[in-house]
């Protein structure tokens, strides 16, 4: 659905930049969207993706053409179309045109893993919305300018961990069974979640920067309550890329990659599952005790990142000048 309706048509500007917010409320399956490259009087349409799960890319925009969801992810993206000549009649450009933003919807049966069966299954290809694109001023519309780089002034739980020295105590590795039983195991040591609480994976304090060295996550989308993580080494993916902030994760090719978490001012539990509801169901689920004094922060923050605040938003930061040579 697309602001409430189902397969609707929005009508925008040529040439113009608008925003969508993505957002798949789905229980089990991953969905990819694009752009529908077989519709007659299409629209050449550019996508420009902002941010992820509520967070701002490190340096934004960044070009795709895919855009990749998984159960309670998100995505910001700025869309701008443009007309293209007809191919009926070559040099004529024909207004309005239209594109078509089209998703497939795939699942993968649970708990096949990696023995050769664990085959992603397409369940469902459909068009979700159709942009119709109008000029306002034929026959040359006016182009909005490209999108200049930015970044964008953060709170200090959000200051970039990429360059950050870990502590031995505070690096972990998770891993996600891909055969049953279904668990988390962290350390080589797990729990299935049933009906009785299970004990917890690990004590983390709170202040501090955790790694996880994650692996399973080719077939389960890894969601984590509470603190948001950032990805800190991931294999050659198309769209999940290094320094990129989530709170659900799930790779479109690799099974494995490492994350960091500012553990940030609250203690007590932080839970932790498979985001394909039959997994977490089935056990796929656990939870960390975070330790220490409610309210810490990291001490570090500031010096990673000298900008970022931890109370009211000061403002933001003043853009940096282009280089000029002379």
């Amino acid at each position: 659905a697309v602001n409430g309706q189902f397969r609707p048509k929005t009508t925008i500007k040529e040439g113009k930049w608008y925003r969508f917010r993505f957002v798949l409320a789905a229980i089990e399956q991953r969905v990819e969207v694009r752009m529908d490259p077989n519709a007659q009087n299409q629209a050449r349409c550019e996508f420009q993706l902002l941010a992820k799960d509520g967070v701002y890319l490190n340096e934004a925009p960044r070009p795709i053409e895919d855009i990749f969801l998984v159960s309670g992810s998100r995505a910001d993206v700025a869309i701008r179309c443009l007309c293209e000549p007809s191919f009926v009649f070559p040099g004529a450009t024909t207004r309005p045109c239209e594109s078509h933003l089209t998703y497939t919807a795939t699942r993968q049966p649970m708990g096949l893993g990696d023995t050769g069966l664990a085959v992603m299954v397409v369940e469902t290809t459909d068009r979700m919305l159709t942009l119709v694109t109008e000029s306002s001023v034929a026959p040359t519309p006016t182009m909005e300018p490209e999108i200049e780089p930015f970044a964008v002034r953060r709170p200090c739980y959000l200051a970039d961990l990429t360059k950050v020295t870990v502590a031995k105590e505070n690096t972990h590795s998770l891993d996600l069974p891909q055969l049953y039983p279904m668990m988390i195991k962290v350390d080589g040591k797990g729990y299935v979640w049933g009906h009785e609480q299970p004990p917890a994976l690990a004590e983390i304090p709170v202040g501090q920067i955790q790694e996880w060295h994650v692996t399973g996550i080719r077939y389960h989308p890894l969601h984590v309550h509470v603190n948001p993580y950032q990805i800190t080494s991931i294999y050659n993916d198309p769209y999940y890329h290094i320094g990129d902030w989530h709170d659900t994760f799930f790779p479109t090719g690799t099974g494995f990659a490492t994350i960091r978490f500012n553990i940030d001012t609250f203690t007590g539990k932080m839970i932790t599952h498979c985001h394909l509801l039959e997994h977490e169901d089935n056990g796929m689920m656990g939870w960390f005790k975070i330790t220490g004094k409610e309210g810490t922060t990291w001490a570090g923050a500031k010096t990673y990142d000298p900008t970022c605040y931890n109370e009211a938003f000061p403002g933001a930061v003043a853009p940096k000048k282009p280089v000029v040579w002379r």
